[in-house]
């Protein structure tokens, strides 16, 4: 019988360190991955929604939610290495993983890592493999002095790190003007990392280079890119030269999944159903 009730859990991935992460459902295993800051909650309506017929779990990343938050491993080489021992852990196989934001780089470094054999799809949200390049054509998260005024003088103090996300939140990830019981629930969330923490992930990220990896996912496995629409006419047909057989949407803001479930998760039962 499936379990229709959603469980919160532990597991151990390194010495002294916990994955936080929650799970509803039996059946094929999805992995949700959160981006910068954020924890599993984020996709509660996913977990939901899909949970009827698939295991369903939603990750905090070490660093991030309720997991073990460290002075070391907040970088995703270390991330990657988590979700190897995250999955192994918990005995998974032909898992469909799908990274919201930052939650791609947790992806693709599993994959560069662990290789593709233990994958059956791969759906990444919104963020380049490659987030910081000199060419214009090329999808990134902002020019050189925009990541360094970022990394350098704004996410050095705990204040300087909300402001961050509240300004983002409501200008990049969500499109309609949020309650303030929205804009406290996303910064109330974002607000269980540290900020030196994200300071150190922020800076990984944007340094960052997963595009082989990005490409032999593309090759090799069935999978899917949503993309934001306010930089679709870079990032849509940046992904479809470079990688052309990873699908791409495009619909909403950086956090389209949260703010239109029910359009987002029909997309992604159309792809997963035809797997």
């Amino acid at each position: 019988m499936a379990k229709d009730f959603l469980e919160s859990k532990y597991v151990t991935v390194d010495t002294n360190v916990e994955i936080h992460y929650i799970e509803k459902g039996e059946g094929e295993p999805i992995i949700f991955i959160p981006g910068l800051t954020f924890s599993g909650d984020i996709f509660r309506a996913q977990v939901e929604r899909f949970s009827d017929k698939y295991r369903v779990i939603a990750i905090d990343p070490r660093g991030q939610g309720l997991s073990t938050k460290g002075t070391s491993g907040n970088n995703y080489v270390t991330h990657g290495k988590d979700l190897i021992a995250f999955i192994k852990a918990l005995g998974l196989e032909k898992v469909i993983l799908v990274g919201w934001s930052t939650g791609n780089l947790d992806i693709w470094s599993y994959a560069e890592q662990a290789g593709l054999d233990n994958l059956k799809a791969a759906v990444t949200i919104d963020m380049s493999p490659l987030p910081l390049h000199p060419d214009p054509a090329w999808w990134t998260e902002g020019t050189i002095e925009e990541l360094s005024e970022v990394a350098s003088r704004v996410l050095i103090t705990p204040e300087g790190t909300r402001e961050f996300f509240k300004e983002y939140a409501e200008e990049t990830m969500i499109q309609h003007d949020m309650t303030q019981d929205e804009i406290s629930y996303l910064l109330d969330m974002s607000g269980k990392t540290p900020y030196w923490i994200c300071g150190e992930l922020f800076a990984s990220a944007i340094f960052s280079n997963y595009y082989d990896t990005a490409l032999a996912i593309s090759e090799k496995l069935p999978s899917l890119m949503f993309i934001a629409e306010h930089w679709s006419d870079v990032a849509e047909p940046f992904y479809n030269k470079n990688f052309p057989g990873t699908k791409t949407f495009v619909m909403g803001g950086h956090l389209m999944f949260f703010e239109y479930p029910e359009k987002w998760n029909a997309v992604f039962a159309d792809f997963i159903e035809k797997l």
